[in-house]
């Protein structure tokens, strides 16, 4: 498999989301770049990464990509038919194959209707499947702490298309109750890409936490997972996840998120096997401060 990484797994530094806002933030091509200098085969976007869905913009993003000789993927948030048509467009400009999306509501919340949401996803995964067929790029949905293994898995029949299937997190059944290897083993026949995290579980005096971590350091059974999806599925690259809390101050936080993402592709190269197609490269890593 190719190994790749989720922009996400860099959310600190790219200060757009609420958590955490450094003083520079990382841009795309930084990331990009850092990818490159660990020997990586390539990425996948978060949507809140993207400056701008201006055509030059997005050309520019692929040609370096390109440049680098990595694959691209691309993600975005839910499932309005509207929305997945823009972004099934932005996808083809960057030249993905992939876009990653979610259905996105809270199953906690008690107004929740999880079957009403289970038929508007499949309702509005089937006004765009076409065009997705059209366009040769798969749509993923992602297990992502709202739909239930079996729940996405009624999405995707449902749907009933080869360009619509799963974007497997290893994680995330934590999320919904449910164990994940037997959740993995479920999906894998359906997987698109993926997302492979390891997540902590704290007790605390409020209840349980959890949290991300590097991979190794939490209680995802990652050999028996890569042994799951290389079984049972088609996939041939994996992505890594690595969603870790800010910790002390800013050159703290920065440091501490870099050095997870870079003990998460040394265990899945020297633990996991996962050997990707180019060399970590000795070069001046792109000038920011997490670096």
């Amino acid at each position: 498999m190719k190994l790749g990484l989720d922009s996400y797994s860099y959310h600190l530094a790219f200060g757009v989301h609420p958590d955490f806002s450094p003083r520079r933030r990382m841009t795309l091509l930084d990331f990009i770049g850092r990818v490159a200098a660990l020997g990586l085969d390539g990425f996948q976007i978060d949507p809140l990464h993207l400056a701008s869905r201006d055509r030059h913009y997005l050309e520019e993003i692929q040609a370096a990509a390109v440049a680098e000789n990595l694959f691209l993927e691309y993600g975005t948030l839910g499932i309005e038919p509207r929305h997945l048509a823009g972004e099934l467009a932005v996808c083809a400009c960057l030249g993905s194959p992939v876009l990653r999306t979610f259905a996105g509501f809270n199953r906690h919340d008690p107004r929740t209707k999880v079957a009403v949401e289970i038929r508007r996803a499949i309702a509005g995964l089937r006004r765009v499947r076409d065009m997705a067929a059209d366009l040769g790029i798969r749509i993923a949905v992602e297990n992502h702490g709202d739909v239930t293994t079996d729940e996405l898995l009624q999405i995707i029949r449902a749907v009933d298309s080869p360009f619509v299937g799963i974007c497997l997190d290893v994680g995330n059944p934590l999320l919904t109750q449910e164990s994940p290897l037997p959740a993995v083993e479920k999906m894998a026949p359906f997987a698109v890409t993926t997302h492979c995290k390891d997540y902590a579980v704290r007790l605390t005096n409020y209840g349980c936490k959890i949290t991300g971590v590097a991979l190794g350091e939490g209680i995802i059974d990652l050999p028996a997972t890569l042994k799951l999806l290389q079984d049972g599925s088609t996939l041939d690259r994996l992505i890594l996840e690595i969603p870790v809390e800010a910790r002390g101050d800013e050159p703290q936080t920065l440091a501490f998120e870099d050095d997870c993402v870079r003990r998460s592709v040394a265990f899945a190269r020297e633990q996991l096997g996962l050997r990707s197609g180019r060399r970590q490269q000795n070069r001046k890593p792109s000038p920011h401060p997490a670096r």
